[in-house]
């Protein structure tokens, strides 16, 4: 069995506003194995932003902690790599240099540049290398911005609703591109969506939150789209009562 990396545990989460408290996360709890592709769903303010950033480091959690290969996530750590829902490509430098922008912050020695260069031939962008990212289509944008997380060789990914500023046609088929990058480079992610077909679309398991304060209520083992690729996945006869069901959990009108 394949080794555990990711470990939420007991996450709660209240906010002080100048009014009062606000519970946005309460008892969160579940795990993630490397190599795994989890997305986590939930209705609008249940907290998955919130559980991002605690998971990203950026914010320590009120309740309970978070651990990536045993150790507690305490600040950011370059073993957790994050992409937005934006791809943030700064328009005054190259495709090349937003993609090695991490390996200038961090440091990162010669072997680095050099994997940069071998994931830009073979992902497609050596040819754009040199243009803007004005230049390119939305699509090209967010490989260049995936491309750009990967180069600094994290273990996990997050993916913060990291197709949702496309139109549908772009977004199927960008998230489908990306699904193909990220087993190849044989990394294990939690996608934070609002889309439930791109959940199933993509992943091994889909972790479902309440209405705020967010918490666990289920996690769906996707055992009968196993080994299926995310296009074919929508034509499984299961596919239509999987959303269905989660649809009912999510209790929107609750």
């Amino acid at each position: 069995m394949p080794k555990l990396l990711l470990e939420v545990s007991h996450v709660g989460h209240v906010y002080q506003t100048p009014e009062c408290e606000k519970e946005a996360l309460r008892d969160v709890s579940f795990q993630i194995r490397e190599g795994e592709f989890v997305s986590l769903v939930g209705p609008s303010g249940c907290g998955k932003s919130t559980l991002l950033t605690i998971i990203a480091g950026l914010e320590r959690p009120t309740f309970g902690e978070v651990r990536i290969d045993g150790k507690r996530i305490t600040a950011p750590t370059t073993e957790i790599g994050y992409m937005p829902q934006k791809d943030h490509l700064f328009s005054w430098r190259n495709i090349h240099s937003n993609i090695t922008l991490g390996l200038e912050i961090q440091k990162k020695g010669p072997k680095y540049y050099r994997k940069a260069e071998e994931m830009m031939e073979k992902y497609g962008l050596r040819d754009v290398g040199h243009m803007m990212p004005d230049q390119l289509s939305g699509g090209m944008r967010q490989r260049c911005s995936l491309i750009r997380t990967l180069v600094t060789d994290p273990g996990f990914l997050l993916l913060d609703e990291a197709f949702s500023a496309l139109d549908y046609q772009t977004r199927v088929a960008v998230s489908v591109d990306i699904h193909t990058i990220i087993r190849n480079e044989h990394k294990t992610v939690l996608l934070v969506t609002h889309d439930i077909s791109e959940s199933l679309m993509l992943s091994d398991r889909v972790i479902v939150l309440t209405r705020g304060p967010g918490t666990v209520k289920a996690i769906h083992e996707l055992s009968a789209l196993k080994d299926i690729p995310p296009m074919e996945r929508l034509e499984h006869e299961a596919f239509g009562s999987m959303i269905k069901d989660i649809w009912g959990e999510l209790d929107i009108h609750g």
